[in-house]
């Protein structure tokens, strides 16, 4: 019987190798560890390397420290920088039993290749009854024979959201983890009380934590009428003081940052917005260096009021990443389709310049257009709170809300695929450097269609949209809304 017949052998230690061992035995135990309508409790044997086979065995370690899953895979095989996954022939039993060698040369990657198996792997080779692909089913028959190895196009791939409309920061992380996600940009008007169990949690998946906070910024930079010397003078020390109170004894993974470049207009009084924001942010930069002098800053910087003065931003400090929004049209807008063909086209020019700004120096790019937000009902926060521990009851409530909204942008990203991934050949046929890429969401309560496109595009772009749209839909975590 398939519950007996099955066990995992791991090699590898460490929190994102337990996370991966944990995410196995979950997904594949759910069709190992019962019989239907039989109450006896089976448990699927996670062991040590050095422990004997089961007639279907999986190996999950990293490359360097398992022995026995290098009889299987050789060392030319495993990218430096990604991952593979081999279903072999158990050598005792090669007609029925089969080896499922998961491995990596980083723990990241390793998770990733728990991923591979049970979300791309199993659906795609699930068997046929009838006319129906029953990937349930998988278990019972021998593994089809399958090899495959993955190395990343991008290896920043960040989401950008705001904390406090999160319910549950562990689920959703959870759900960044498994659409390859490796960094989050939370958003907070007042630091939550719980931040450093966020990271921690976060950590644990291999998941670096940036902490965003407002530099000079304002909804829409309405309100921002002038910007004399005085008033820029007290900007920075407002930066510095947050810094040194909130941030420096958090130890987070990097500051993310914006300004006042939200507009469309290039002018603030008399003072050229382009120019004043560099001066301000490499200003500021400094002064944090001398605090923190490894920290990680990301500038991020709205593209519609300096659009036409690229030349000015590109003074500023290489050492800041550039994390440009409001790029154009689809897929760096709100709406998740095409309005005006003819913008959609003037997109790639534009990106061409910003991938070469600065040789390419620190420069990310935002897919928008899965937003989901009442920006007419949306408030602040009022102060300090808990992040990510609201009851069922609220999360329920907010999903079902966002449930219909969310269909109806999932239905547009299918329309748009197409687009959205000749943008993302673009960048990646022209890029000069490391891109980080990264969305704009408010994706609590689940892992939604459109941000696993992008996680999948982000990873490795794929030739046709039909093949990633299929590869994503097919993932059983993965829901329209």
């Amino acid at each position: 019987m398939k519950q007996t017949e099955w066990k995992i052998i791991y090699s590898s230690e460490g929190k994102i190798a337990e996370r991966a061992l944990a995410l196995l035995y979950k997904e594949a135990g759910q069709h190992l560890i019962r019989e239907s309508g039989v109450y006896r409790l089976y448990v699927l044997p996670c062991e040590k390397e050095g422990a004997e086979f089961a007639k279907n065995t999986i190996l999950l370690g990293l490359y360097e420290d398992s022995a026995e899953i290098r009889k299987f895979i050789s060392a030319d095989e495993v990218p430096a920088e990604g991952f593979a996954v081999k279903i072999a022939e158990n050598p005792a039993d090669p007609e029925e039993g089969r080896v499922v060698a998961l491995t990596a040369h980083k723990p990241m990657e390793l998770y990733y290749a728990a991923v591979h198996f049970l979300d791309d792997y199993i659906p795609a080779k699930a068997p046929l009854h009838g006319s129906n692909p029953m990937p349930d089913l998988i278990y019972d028959s021998p593994l089809p024979l399958y090899f495959y190895s993955e190395e990343a196009d991008h290896t920043t791939r960040s989401i950008f959201t705001w904390g406090h409309p999160i319910s549950d920061y562990r689920a959703y992380i959870d759900n960044m983890a498994r659409m390859k996600y490796n960094e989050l940009i939370l958003w907070n008007d007042y630091v939550p009380l719980n931040v450093r169990d966020v990271m921690d949690y976060a950590h644990s998946f291999g998941i670096r934590v940036v902490l965003g906070y407002a530099w000079g910024w304002k909804p829409n930079c309405r309100g921002i009428q002038e910007l004399s010397d005085d008033t820029l003078l007290q900007i920075k020390q407002g930066i510095i003081d947050t810094y040194k109170n909130n941030f420096e004894p958090l130890g987070c993974d990097g500051i993310y940052f914006q300004s006042f470049t939200e507009m469309k207009r290039s002018s603030i009084g008399d003072r050229n917005v382009a120019e004043t924001v560099v001066k301000l942010v490499n200003e500021a930069a400094n002064e944090l260096w001398s605090i923190t002098p490894d920290l990680r800053l990301i500038f991020g910087l709205h593209a519609t009021s300096v659009r036409e003065q690229l030349d000015e931003i590109a003074k500023v400090d290489p050492r800041i990443q550039i994390l440009w929004e409001d790029c154009g049209e689809f897929p760096y807008h709100y709406r998740p389709f095409i309005k005006d063909r003819e913008k959609f086209e003037a997109n790639f020019d534009f990106i061409k310049k910003l991938l070469n700004l600065r040789d390419g120096v620190g420069v990310g790019l935002v897919f928008k257009g899965m937003m989901v937000m009442d920006w007419k009902k949306f408030v602040s926060q009022a102060g300090p709170y808990v992040m990510g521990e609201n009851a069922k009851t609220v999360s329920e409530h907010d999903t079902g809300i966002r449930r219909n909204s969310w269909r109806i942008f999932s239905a547009s990203w299918m329309e748009s695929c197409p687009d959205a991934l000749r943008m993302m050949q673009f960048i990646n046929e022209n890029k000069k450097g490391e891109v980080m890429m990264n969305i704009a969401v408010n994706g609590d309560g689940g892992a939604y269609l459109p941000m696993a496109l992008c996680g999948e595009m982000f990873r490795k772009a794929p030739e046709s949209a039909g093949e990633l749209l299929k590869k994503v839909a097919s993932r059983p975590y993965v829901t329209l809304g």
